[in-house]
């Protein structure tokens, strides 16, 4: 029998707040200070989140030394999505850039990291031999920004017919690149555009059959791609990626900020 309080919740589609949910505990546990390689690339983000989460997989961390780093919307989206398949934390906190950044545990403790652990990751996504049949975006979906970003990228270009390219997208972002002329230009570079579905629940025949090896710009695909799609996987930046969907081969190494 569904008890009132929850069908109430199945029927608006709100559940009801818990005493507990306002109570529990947001403050930092762990201080992670991050000695950020120069010259970085966006990439850096969805690397730096799956640390994160390895790092502190049972408490909330602070992210320090990251305070003059300019981050836009889809990087802090990425290091979010990326924490949370390493992490069974509920959240995490950017300072400089997060509102509860000064929320610290007096008992907190501290660990540091730099290139040499972010260096680990990108190793760890990039197991793959370097030919690749499938260049995966969209994990979490793609905003119309990163998709006009692709779209720049290829500046007219056709994307390689044996590397299938394949961006996942919200229904909202899908009418709004559509209007704008991005879907059509993505779409004349041989860019498949699917809208409503994302990577961790994509399957034959959507995913092609014949692949691989894909490569993504996100570290939660990165982590979950190898059990969910049975294939290998290839890790880079957004411009990385698209120069793969050019010419079917990931970068041999790793990017030079890296060194």
């Amino acid at each position: 029998m569904v008890r009132p309080r929850k069908l109430s919740s199945v029927s608006t589609g709100r559940a009801a707040p818990r005493p507990s949910s306002k109570l529990r505990p947001r403050v930092a546990r762990r201080v992670i200070a991050v000695d950020l390689p120069p010259d970085h690339d966006e990439a850096l983000w969805p690397m730096l989140g799956y640390l994160a989460g390895k790092l502190s997989p049972d408490r909330i961390p602070l992210l320090t030394g990251l305070e003059h780093a300019r981050p836009n919307e889809d990087d802090l989206k990425a290091l979010c999505a990326a924490f949370g398949t390493s992490s069974a934390a509920p959240m995490l906190h950017v300072a400089g850039h997060t509102p509860e950044a000064s929320h610290v545990a007096p008992e907190a403790d501290r660990l540091q990291v730099g290139a040499k652990e972010l260096a680990q990751v990108w190793h760890q996504f990039n197991a793959a031999e370097e030919t690749v049949d499938l260049v995966a975006f969209g994990s979490p979906h793609f905003s119309a920004t990163e998709c006009r970003r692709v779209a720049k990228l290829l500046d007219g270009r056709r994307c390689l017919e044996t590397t299938a390219t394949v961006v996942t997208v919200g229904p909202g972002t899908f009418e709004a690149i559509k209007e704008c002329g991005t879907l059509s230009t993505l779409e004349t570079a041989g860019v498949r555009v699917v809208p409503d579905i994302c990577w961790c629940s994509i399957v034959e025949p959507v995913f092609p059959p014949t692949a691989r090896v894909l490569m993504t710009n996100s570290g939660k695909y990165a982590h979950y791609a190898p059990g969910l799609s049975g294939r290998g996987v290839r890790f880079g930046s957004l411009s990385e990626c698209v120069e793969t969907a050019l010419n079917g081969r990931a970068p041999a190494g790793p990017p030079a900020w890296l060194d």
